[in-house]
């Protein structure tokens, strides 16, 4: 993929959840601006393909399989990376680039990490948005760093988009705890479809179940028929988009769409999806929320069941004309 990887180069780790990939396009971006050298992109196939042939990475190394600490530090050592900035919550890059014998290793603390690393500092228990959790350890390289910059992510890849102007739908999540009702999203398409508007719903394979009960005939059914980088030129092209708290959330806004992120279990003021029209919405007054549990134990869901359709249409049809 892409070009090789030079020598003496800054090894970005990504992770392989979409949303904490796409934070990391800020954190490239700052990379660039205070001269780290050449960036290397490595990590699952599947998130550093979003920055294959992008500015933001120089080369791009997809993982062979899910390789262990010992086969990571050999391809470090390999290519003499100079320096490795890892923020997967994860002990094996870390201990890889300490195994490498790569000068400098700047990441989290979690998982043990933080005992390999030159730069660290805790991510869970430190306060703010996860990006000023990763400003926060780059700060202790490069002290006075000014805030991150914006995403401002362009997809590296085209896809043939209809005329019409559409609203992308994104069902899914990784919890099921995040999921807004299915009815909901199926009643926010039928008033986006009086409004004029085609619809996209995107997804991965495994949420074609759920994404069915929201596509109806004449619906645009990208869900698992798209890679990242497609999904994300779908997003760029879009009027607008709504979803869950999840990876494509934060895909969409940081291509500058305005972009809806429905958040119950989940608290925004930790990992809101970043970008210049992004914008949450959740229900205040219901005493268990945030809970920040995978599996809803309170009967009804209230948090997102009780967050109705045409409250999230009003606040995305406000957010398209900001």
């Amino acid at each position: 993929m892409g070009a090789p990887p030079p020598p003496g180069a800054t090894w970005v780790r990504f992770p392989r959840f979409v949303g904490d990939a796409v934070m990391q396009f800020p954190v490239l971006r700052a990379l660039r601006a205070v001269g780290a050298g050449p960036l290397v992109v490595w990590g699952p196939a599947a998130t550093v393909a979003l920055v294959d042939g992008h500015p933001l990475a120089d080369a791009v190394i997809p993982d062979v399989g899910r390789p262990g600490p010992w086969a990571m530090a050999a391809l470090l050592r390999t290519h003499r990376a100079a320096r490795s900035v890892h923020f997967p919550k994860s002990l094996r890059p870390a201990l890889a680039a300490f195994l490498a014998r790569v000068p400098e290793r700047i990441g989290v603390d979690e998982s043990l990490a933080g005992l390999f690393n030159t730069h660290s500092a805790p991510f869970w228990g430190a306060p703010g948005h996860f990006l000023d959790r990763y400003h926060a350890v780059l700060a202790q390289r490069w002290p006075g760093l000014p805030p991150l910059p914006p995403a401002d992510y362009t997809p590296p890849g085209t896809v043939a988009l209809p005329g019409a102007p559409y609203l992308c739908l994104m069902p899914g999540s990784m919890w099921p705890s995040k999921a807004w009702p299915a009815d909901h999203f199926r009643r926010v398409a039928a008033i986006a479809r009086a409004a004029g508007l085609q619809i996209a719903v995107l997804g991965a394979p495994a949420e074609r179940e759920l994404c069915a009960q929201v596509i109806q005939p004449g619906d645009l059914d990208l869900v698992g028929r798209t890679t990242l980088v497609e999904a994300a030129a779908w997003l760029k092209g879009a009027r607008a988009a709504l979803g869950n708290d999840s990876g494509l959330c934060h895909l969409a806004a940081a291509c500058g769409t305005p972009t809806l992120a429905l958040f119950g279990p989940t608290d925004a003021t930790d990992c809101a999806p970043v970008g210049p029209r992004a914008a949450t919405l959740r229900l205040d007054g219901i005493p268990c929320a945030p809970c920040r549990k995978r599996v809803c134990a309170v009967a009804g869901h209230p948090c997102l069941a009780q967050l109705g359709p045409e409250r999230a249409w009003s606040a995305l049809e406000a957010l398209v004309s900001r």
